[in-house]
């Protein structure tokens, strides 16, 4: 599978998309359809993501969470949910209950209707082990139509990713932990009844996260949280011809986060990061700034106002972000509006975690 440019980009850029040589043992038929452009646009993910270069398996670099999309994807050092398992498996050695974290957000409203992404998350303490997380993720391009070489329908079919992953964080010494992630993606572009060889465009590939968080209390009452993780560790993807594979999104994720003003019942945080691709060297690093304001009444109720900015100078977001918080009891809906690249629409994220 190499790489091609689409003229004239419907959201006034060039896109990159999948392009089969004539000699590739992989030849799709003729596609049609606006969800095929979005699928070509999310190869990268420069509106969806962060930009990372022509990184394969698209869904590997989703933020998943609507509080930490708020909070400009700075969240490697302030995780706190069963999206740990993707931001920083090392936070699981902190989980002292059981959560479900669910996340789900049309990535390119403006273009279709049908490319969208959800992820599942679960995690919980574990005696003598510390934290342990299960996850999953998909990510659908939609339905495309194919063409024969004459122009004639040949029928409909779905293009989609899915992802699942197991992470365990544990404590390696007082204020330190370390965890790990080891996910399994398999990309479907289109089964063997729509190519031209018979062979189903289809591709699979593993890869592990790599975290650590640190804790400690220069200022009393104002902890300060330290977070790295090394992201999608792993053999490139190829598809049908492994002579033609693209490496998956491998990145370097930094953080500090800062929690202060304890004046009960109202908390605040901020957290700045800093990424850095581990594919292309000359890839500039994606910098993210997050805040939040949290507030628990004396009863079940709580409330939280976030905000971020996203520096994505490659993927084109120089943004603001924003969102909100309710939660009532152990259930918690989040909200966020996010950035893409120039010339296409905000995206909505929406979340729910459950505590119990």
């Amino acid at each position: 599978m190499t790489w091609g440019y689409l003229p004239d980009d419907p959201v006034g850029g060039s896109a990159r998309f999948p392009n089969v040589e004539e000699d590739s043992p992989l030849k799709l038929p003729k596609i049609l359809t606006r969800s095929a452009v979005c699928a070509g646009l999310l190869f990268v993910l420069p509106s969806a993501a962060w930009s990372q270069g022509t990184s394969g398996a698209a869904s590997l670099n989703i933020t998943p969470g609507a509080r930490a999309d708020a909070m400009g994807r700075a969240n490697v050092a302030l995780s706190q949910d069963a999206t740990s398992n993707w931001w920083n498996p090392s936070a699981l050695a902190a989980v002292d209950e059981r959560i479900f974290s669910l996340m789900h957000t049309q990535l390119v409203p403006d273009l279709a209707d049908d490319v969208y992404y959800e992820y599942l998350g679960y995690a919980q303490h574990v005696e003598g082990w510390g934290g342990v997380g299960v996850g999953l993720i998909f990510l659908t391009y939609g339905k495309s139509i194919a063409t024969d070489e004459e122009g004639r329908e040949r029928g409909t079919f779905s293009s989609y990713e899915l992802s699942p992953s197991i992470s365990l964080g544990t404590e390696v010494a007082p204020g330190l932990s370390a965890g790990i992630t080891l996910k399994y993606v398999y990309v479907s572009l289109a089964p063997k009844e729509f190519t031209l060889d018979g062979e189903a465009g289809t591709g699979d590939t593993f890869a592990a996260d790599l975290g650590a968080l640190y804790h400690l209390e220069v200022i009393p009452e104002m902890p300060l949280h330290l977070g790295v993780n090394v992201q999608n560790l792993g053999p490139d993807i190829s598809f049908i011809d492994e002579d033609q594979s693209d490496p998956i999104g491998r990145n370097l994720k930094t953080g500090i986060g800062v929690e202060s003003l304890h004046f009960d019942p109202f908390r605040m945080a901020f957290e700045f990061d800093v990424n850095k691709s581990l594919i292309y060297s000359d890839e500039k690093p994606i910098y993210n700034v997050g805040f939040e304001a949290f507030f628990r009444s004396t009863g079940e109720f709580a409330g939280a106002l976030r905000a971020g900015y996203i520096h994505d100078k490659d993927g084109d977001i120089i943004d603001p972000t924003f969102g909100f918080g309710i939660g009532l009891g152990g259930l918690a809906f989040d909200y966020a509006s996010v950035p893409q690249a120039e010339g296409l629409d905000r995206v909505s994220k929406f979340s729910l975690n459950y505590r119990f």
